[in-house]
């Protein structure tokens, strides 16, 4: 998938889903680092787009949330 098809995916997703999602994407870097630690994940990268796609996230829930207090 790419980033705009990504990007374009959890926009359209509700706030309860982007939750969801956020969790998922915690849990799954949180494997990541485990397995970067133990030198079973040779490449940095997956560390790198798991973060950016969590704040990626948490931004869309924080603009979510501004709508809502804005009268949106």
């Amino acid at each position: 998938m790419s980033r705009v098809e990504d990007r374009q995916r959890l926009a359209g997703m509700s706030t309860v889903e982007l939750q969801q999602e956020l969790r998922a994407t915690r849990q799954e870097l949180f494997q990541n680092r485990v397995r970067y630690a133990t030198r079973n994940l040779d490449n940095p990268e997956p560390l790198r787009k798991g973060r950016k796609k969590i704040a990626r996230i948490l931004t869309y829930i924080r603009q979510r949330e501004l709508a809502e207090e804005h009268g949106g």
